[in-house]
């Protein structure tokens, strides 16, 4: 059983879709917390984690869920980037 139908069984599709592309950003978040050598991007994967779990399962509107993804993808671009600045490591 899917989880997201478990909790919110009685959710449309496009919400439904809309909340499965939240938990694919989770799973990315907590595979970057697992992996990375850089403290900022755990940390701010950290953030994205935690802030999803909030998320996905309480009631919102769809518009607020896509507002949400968007900061979410953001969050998690920048912990990228912030990976890769802490990894190239500074210019002597």
């Amino acid at each position: 059983m899917d989880d997201i139908r478990t909790f919110l069984p009685g959710i449309g599709e496009e919400e439904y879709a809309i909340r499965a592309k939240m938990r694919s950003y989770r799973n990315a978040a907590s595979g970057m917390i697992r992996a990375t050598q850089s403290d900022t991007a755990r940390q701010l994967a950290w953030i994205a984690s935690d802030y999803i779990t909030l998320w996905i399962y309480s009631p919102a509107i769809e518009v607020e869920l896509e507002d949400l993804n968007t900061f979410f993808r953001r969050l998690l671009v920048t912990a990228i980037q912030a990976e890769r600045i802490d990894m190239e490591g500074p210019r002597t």
